[in-house]
């Protein structure tokens, strides 16, 4: 089935899905062949499983979405396609557990990680600094209040750089921590603009990296934290084997280095019949492979896809089939 690259795009949303075209050429070649359940663990705006509800007609979707304003725009584009998806208000770190008490079972799985083109361009967070914005970065509602201005104001110094080294790989990262921390006894930083210039000018303009703003990590690390999430990441693919059916693909799109990591070494952990994550002498697992790993190396956007789409030049996609 040939697809054009054009339908995925609709003016209404900010998301524009990315690697779809690749994820239903798995589909179409699965044993279940587009029938059976879709649990799209990372609905965002809904532009993947609309996708899918237009494109297999004997699909049903149960759809994971951890932010509840977004997910109410997802369940209002998406009321079209009537009882053929169900609605979850929670992490994809819970799916398995929920899925098991909804008594559901996967043929497919789907995990679009990272932050939606929704949070960026119109939620108002402060995920990115086109706009200036509260610093908040929150994707729900968390348990202990944390925020991106918390971590920015309170944390010390110590705290800071190992976050930004951490999540963000930032070779600036001490530097960048100590000029925040003095920045803030004078007055707090309160807005992604404030910070991000801060950052702009804490790095020497010869290390500046074209096209990308300095303060990008620094973003990204801070998002990371508030939100926890490759800790998500771990939970949530090391649970998810246990509700699926025989020959279910599992689909796993990551955005940048530290997420594709995770997913690498847990198919490879999958793969090898290890679930519990030990070293091999200290495994207590069956070493019969759960998974057959069907991407050696993750899959790329195809160049009309990243001239359609900027966002798309950074994705990468891995696939594995449960056996």
């Amino acid at each position: 089935m040939r697809h054009n690259l054009e339908e995925a795009v609709n003016p209404e949303f900010a998301h524009i899905p990315i690697m779809w075209r690749e994820m239903f050429e798995f589909v179409e070649g699965s044993a279940s062949g587009g029938k059976g359940t879709l649990v799209d663990c990372t609905l965002g705006e809904g532009g993947h499983s609309d996708l899918f509800l237009r494109f297999f007609p004997d699909l049903k979707v149960i759809a994971f979405e951890r932010d509840p304003e977004i997910l109410e725009v997802a369940m209002r584009r998406l009321s079209v396609h009537g009882d053929r998806i169900s609605f979850v208000n929670s992490n994809f770190s819970e799916a398995a557990e929920r899925l098991s008490e909804m008594g559901a079972r996967a043929d497919y799985v789907l995990y679009d990680f990272g932050i939606s083109s929704f949070h960026f361009d119109r939620s108002g967070r402060g995920f990115g600094f086109k706009e200036d914005e509260p610093l908040d970065m929150r994707l729900g509602s968390n348990s202990d209040g944390l925020t991106a201005e918390r971590i920015v104001n309170r944390f010390s110094e110590d705290e800071l750089t190992d976050i930004f080294y951490r999540y963000g790989e930032e070779n600036w990262s001490r530097h960048i921590a100590r000029i925040i921390c003095e920045r803030r006894q004078k007055r707090p930083l309160m807005t992604t603009g404030e910070l991000a210039q801060l950052v702009l000018e804490a790095i020497p303009k010869k290390f500046h990296v074209r096209n990308i703003h300095p303060a990008t990590r620094i973003f990204q690390a801070i998002r990371i934290r508030v939100n926890d999430e490759l800790t998500a990441i771990e939970s949530a693919l090391k649970g998810i084997r246990s509700v699926c059916t025989p020959g279910a693909l599992i689909m796993s799109m990551s955005f940048h280095s530290l997420e594709d990591r995770i997913v690498k070494e847990r198919f490879r952990l999958l793969h090898r019949g290890c679930e519990c994550g030990h070293e091999p002498k200290m495994c207590v697992c069956t070493n019969k492979p759960f998974v057959e790993i069907l991407t050696k190396k993750p899959l790329m956007a195809q160049e009309d896809e990243v001239a359609l789409n900027r966002r798309s030049r950074s994705a990468r996609l891995r696939v594995c089939r449960v056996i």
